[in-house]
């Protein structure tokens, strides 16, 4: 069992995290993982509803699917990085998508992601990668 995170002062620390995915399964699977670890989660089913999260609920990290209608994964990342609000644009991100090949890992890299979880989504290595963005482990 992990213990309470804790700020500096002692006061809880609630990580928000924006869970991005079109599937359903997948969405839940992360959302669950995420709130097992003591994250609160807010979540989209594709890059634009996502812009509109970040700006409204200014989360403290994202993971993303590559693959969904619309605006995709990728271009998500790319508008994040190229925001204007500093807090936006250094977002951490990690990426779970079953699009593993050494091109889209080296361009996810060149993105600035900071972990890529393959899918079908390993719950306890997205966990470490999760608690490892917040210097927890």
């Amino acid at each position: 069992m992990l213990k309470r995170m804790t700020n500096h002062d002692g006061s809880e620390l609630n990580p928000t995290v924006l869970v991005v995915d079109d599937t359903d399964a997948a969405r839940r699977l992360i959302v669950r993982t995420l709130d097992r670890i003591g994250f609160s989660t807010i979540v989209a089913i594709d890059g634009e509803s996502a812009l509109h999260n970040i700006r409204d609920f200014r989360p403290d990290a994202i993971v993303t699917d590559l693959e969904m209608p619309g605006m995709d994964g990728e271009s998500l990342i790319e508008k994040l990085r190229s925001n204007p609000d500093e807090r936006v644009r250094e977002l951490p991100v990690i990426v779970c998508s079953s699009k593993n090949d050494l091109e889209t890992r080296r361009n996810l890299l060149r993105l600035g992601v900071n972990a890529i979880v393959p899918k079908p989504v390993d719950v306890r290595m997205l966990a470490r990668r999760a608690l490892k963005l917040f210097k927890i482990i």
